[in-house]
């Protein structure tokens, strides 16, 4: 089973480093929007994203497409079927998790165990099958492929940076520059040039912040006031398990805006 919540490339990669190679035959593929730019007709024939044809290059992968609709729901169907197997005995009910990563962990864990099931009748497990099948494996290319995807923002006067519909904190000293992001499905990297200054959890819902406490560590020490109310304290407190803090008196602290966060004040 692919990890939850990523992009479609990145899902297949995951899949072939788990598989221990890239299939030799035609790969048999539905018309999802990131694989498919449009479908000519009722034909096989396909105008393909150019992201999807650098993933189908970089691993020489040959693909086939089912036919839309009804029409084509019979052309994967054993696929089908398993990914209902799945969902069915693992996520019903709907797991409770706190993060996408914990989430992709119990997938990861429920796949090891598979490996033991026998499907119906058959003499052999689903690891003894996939031992069977891995020798017939092309190899995986030596160069891994990105899967993320980049962007070039420049930090605002609250050290932070504009990533799709979300905002994220960078160490201050970067106020005004412009930074590198390589946003992944699950996190995302921020270079200055070529050195790594912060990493995230991707943010899910719109417009959201995340923010880092060890980026406004600066500030903090020439604004002390402002370090118990601050968002970023919150957050680190939040992430951390902890209740949230209060004052000396025992009244919750007033949160600080971001104009009191800003360096210039």
């Amino acid at each position: 089973m692919p990890p939850a919540g990523r992009k479609p490339s990145s899902k297949a990669t995951s899949t072939l480093r788990t598989l221990g190679g890239v299939p030799r035959t035609k790969v048999r593929y539905d018309n999802l929007k990131a694989a498919v730019a449009r479908v000519l007709g009722q034909s096989r024939g396909r105008v393909e994203a150019d992201r999807w044809i650098a993933f189908r290059s970089h691993f020489g992968i040959e693909s086939f497409y089912c036919r839309p609709g009804i029409e084509g729901a019979h052309e994967k169907g054993g696929v089908e079927g398993m990914n209902g197997y799945f969902r069915r005995n693992h996520f019903v009910p709907v797991p409770e998790v706190s993060s996408l990563a914990e989430l992709n962990e119990m997938v990861e864990q429920w796949d090891r165990q598979d490996d033991a099931r026998r499907i119906g009748s058959r003499p052999k497990t689903v690891a003894e099958y996939l031992a069977v099948e891995q020798p017939l494996l092309m190899p995986l290319p030596e160069e891994p492929f990105e899967t993320g995807r980049l962007f070039t923002p420049r930090v605002d006067r609250y050290g932070q940076i504009p990533v799709r519909t979300n905002r994220y904190s960078v160490p201050i000293r970067l106020i005004g520059k412009r930074v590198r992001v390589m946003l992944h499905a699950s996190h995302l990297v921020v270079y200055d040039q070529n050195v790594e200054v912060a990493r995230h959890e991707r943010l899910i819902a719109k417009g959201a912040v995340r923010l880092d406490l060890d980026h406004y560590l600066e500030v903090l020490v020439r604004k002390p006031g402002a370090f118990p109310g601050s968002t970023a304290l919150e957050q680190a407190v939040r992430r951390a398990g902890s209740p949230r803090s209060t004052t000396p008196g025992g009244t919750r602290p007033r949160r600080c805006t971001e104009s009191e966060m800003a360096p210039g004040r």
